[in-house]
């Protein structure tokens, strides 16, 4: 478990969502420890390792000498692990594709005349709201999202477990994109528990009330809060596909750190050999 101490260190150092406990825990129903700088959520059988140290910067030995600490202790039947890159020892485990973290500088926001305009735009026809009330519109859209959205099995699993993370949290916040009318068009979650990053978490819009211009005029308000909180950066999370990867550019987010993910299995001989390789 983390202690006390722990949890403000996390706070202080976190740059990526998967450094908030209240979220992790409450998605993947874990717990969190600290092995050295790297945080690790473990539950029976299972355990995930974020392999991206509290303090920069990254060694793949000293991830590998953690990894290796947690295992001795939890023994799991699989592993979890998400790293600016993979050990080759892993290299029969599961490996999609790599992926990158954007982030937004807030002290070098430029955001350009043509997204000016369409942020204007839409806010003649919308209204942004802050609340931490997850409700039933939120549910519905999540779940129109998936009906025509195709999403791996571990998207999947997050996006219908928004609601237990809103609901262990205490620093995230929904911005709604609403009509005069009340419609909710899309909203944004974003977390602001680390002390110099927001986080951008998830994002959704109606595809039956599309207004062009809902989700920039959410980021807008995003960023206006980050500001307001005294945050230096946002991490605006992974590109995932050209679409959103664009979205994160056009607003001025750069890719500042890659993203692999391994799902490996560790035997007792594979532990061994991984014990000596480390030696």
């Amino acid at each position: 478990m983390i202690t006390a101490a722990q949890e403000e260190y996390i706070e202080r150092q976190a740059y990526l969502p998967e450094h908030v406990p209240e979220y992790v825990t409450a998605i993947s129903q874990t717990e969190a420890f600290l092995f050295g700088d790297f945080l690790a959520y473990a539950k029976k059988g299972h355990l995930i390792l974020v392999g991206y140290p509290l303090e920069e910067p990254f060694e793949e030995k000293r991830m590998e000498r953690a990894l290796e600490d947690a295992v001795k202790r939890f023994n799991p039947g699989s592993v979890s692990l998400m790293a600016p890159s993979i050990p080759a020892s892993f290299e029969n485990g599961d490996h999609p594709p790599t992926d990158h973290y954007y982030r937004l500088d807030l002290s070098s926001v430029n955001i350009s005349q043509k997204l000016r305009n369409m942020v204007k735009r839409a806010g003649r026809e919308l209204s942004v709201g802050e609340n931490t009330h997850f409700d039933e519109g939120h549910k519905e859209m999540i779940e129109a999202f998936l009906k025509t959205h195709a999403v791996d099995e571990a998207t999947r699993f997050i996006f219908q477990r928004i609601d237990q993370y809103l609901s262990s949290s205490k620093t995230a916040t929904i911005f709604d994109a609403r009509t005069s009318g009340g419609k909710l068009v899309a909203f944004t979650i974003a977390e602001f528990k680390p002390r110099d990053y927001a986080l951008y978490m998830f994002n959704f819009s109606s595809d039956a009330r599309y207004v062009p211009g809902a989700s920039d005029i959410l980021l807008s308000r995003v960023i206006q809060q980050a500001k307001t909180a005294g945050k230096k950066h946002i991490n605006l999370g992974l590109g995932i596909n050209p679409g959103v990867s664009f979205f994160k550019e056009k607003w001025g987010g750069v890719a500042f750190l890659p993203h692999a993910f391994c799902l490996y299995h560790p035997s007792r001989k594979g532990l061994l050999e991984m014990i000596f390789q480390w030696l």
